[in-house]
This record gives C-alpha cells, sequence and structure tokens, in this order.
C-alpha cells in the first residue's frame, strides 16, 4: 500500500468517526426524555423533600440528585408513593434532577423538576419497549 492510499484511507476514516459526534435528533415525544443541561436561576441549600408516585403498571426504580451530589435512590412499586428527603444545593430555579433507571442503573428518563408538588411517573407501552413521562416542572 502506498502512502498517499494510506494517508487517503486515514483521513476518510476520521471524516466518518466526526460525521457520528451529532446522532439526528427526533422530535420530542417519541423518544423518553433526557435532560443534561440544568436550568439557570437561583439555587438554594438546604433540606429539600420530593413526593414521588408511579403510576406505570409496573415496578420502576430510580435517584432524586441536588447540585452537591446528594442522592435519594427509590424502588417503587406499581401505584406506591414515597416521600424522600435530601439535603443541599439545589440546581437553577431551585429544581433537583429526577432519574428513571433500569434495574442496573442505566438512566431511561430525566428531567430537572421542582419539588413543590408530586412528581408523577407514567409508563406507556409502544411496540417491543416502553415510553416514559414524568410531572417535572
Amino acid at each position: 500500500m502506498t502512502a498517499a492510499r494510506s494517508i487517503l484511507l486515514a483521513v476518510l476514516a476520521l471524516g466518518l468517526l466526526a460525521g457520528c459526534d451529532d446522532p439526528p435528533q427526533q422530535p420530542r415525544g417519541q423518544e423518553n426524555l433526557r435532560e443534561v443541561k440544568p436550568p439557570s436561576g437561583p439555587e438554594f441549600t438546604g433540606d429539600v423533600c420530593v413526593v414521588v408516585r408511579n403510576r406505570a403498571p409496573f415496578t420502576i426504580t430510580g435517584r432524586v440528585l441536588m447540585k452537591t451530589r446528594e442522592r435519594a435512590t427509590f424502588r417503587l412499586a406499581r401505584n406506591e408513593t414515597r416521600r424522600l428527603c435530601l439535603s443541599g444545593t439545589t440546581y437553577g430555579n431551585y429544581t433537583v434532577s429526577f432519574v428513571l433507571t433500569n434495574f442496573v442503573t442505566i438512566p431511561l428518563f430525566s428531567c430537572y423538576t421542582t419539588t413543590e408538588q408530586a412528581i408523577e411517573v407514567f409508563a406507556y407501552q409502544r411496540g417491543d419497549s416502553w415510553l416514559y413521562n414524568a410531572t417535572c416542572r
């Protein structure tokens, strides 16, 4: 193989890799929500409690996180409700991070939400998979 051909193959490989950085975005509602950027705004440091209600037809697991990395995990059976309390600093606009996970703790759904009202979790079957939704405010 000539040096010129090796360089050409390397350039093509880099071009293909660079094209894989940003996958195409699907319209909201077509897949499970995964918020990655916290909202901007005022923060709060102190005790925070959040109520989580499972409206899915099966057991769910997840966690509530604060900006200062405090976390509370939960496992809720169908129609079960639990109150989780944490002490730390919230994200912007007085929000916490809410994450639904599978049984090996891989995130399936996430959002930033206030703790003023209960977070209700719903699951809807679409084909062979499930779509998750929560009342994040």
